[in-house]
């Protein structure tokens, strides 16, 4: 009895349960630099079930290394996205934005898609300019973005991100 009650939260932590650390500030305002978030390790049973909103882990390789991500969903796959400095728009509708408040020299804004809100930061001035994306997101694909808009390397960077490289969802 003793084995079980030592060996069950290993065994759950290993095999369900992920713990990430979050090393710089792309989720901001939400989830900024240092924070720890649990995951529900293959969250997933397939595509169809990935909604909008979603905060995902995914592996991606960059320079022939294995990086784990943490950014949210942010369109479905057959869905069309444009991205053009702070703009965003979803199916040719634009992303709706309510102005919340100042914080660390960023504007942080309500996002709301659909039926789904979150909180993202925008700089007044940004260094430089996420490139412009206008694309058809793939079947079995998603685009993902941080919700600190201007310091996050994402989707409009890399593209959408598979279904198959999604290994947790954010508990």
């Amino acid at each position: 009895m003793f084995l079980a009650l030592v060996l069950a939260p290993l065994i759950i932590r290993v095999f369900f349960i992920g713990v990430y650390r979050i090393p710089q500030n792309g989720m901001y305002p939400g989830l900024p630099a240092g924070s720890r978030i649990f995951s529900v390790r293959c969250a997933y049973a397939s595509a169809a079930n990935v909604k909008r909103g979603d905060i995902v882990i995914f592996v991606r390789e960059e320079n022939g290394h294995p990086y784990n991500f943490i950014w949210r969903v942010i369109a479905l796959p057959g869905e069309t996205v444009v991205a053009s400095g702070d703009s965003l728009a979803i199916n040719g509708q634009a992303v709706r934005r309510q102005r919340l408040r100042e914080a660390d020299g960023r504007t942080i804004f309500q996002e709301q898609i659909g039926n789904v809100s979150y909180e993202v930061a925008l700089a007044p001035s940004p260094d430089s300019l996420p490139p412009e994306v206008s694309l058809t997101v793939p079947p079995d694909q998603f685009f993902v973005m941080g919700d600190n808009r201007d310091d996050a390397r994402d989707s409009r960077f890399f593209g959408p991100i598979p279904f198959a490289s999604i290994i947790g969802r954010k508990l």
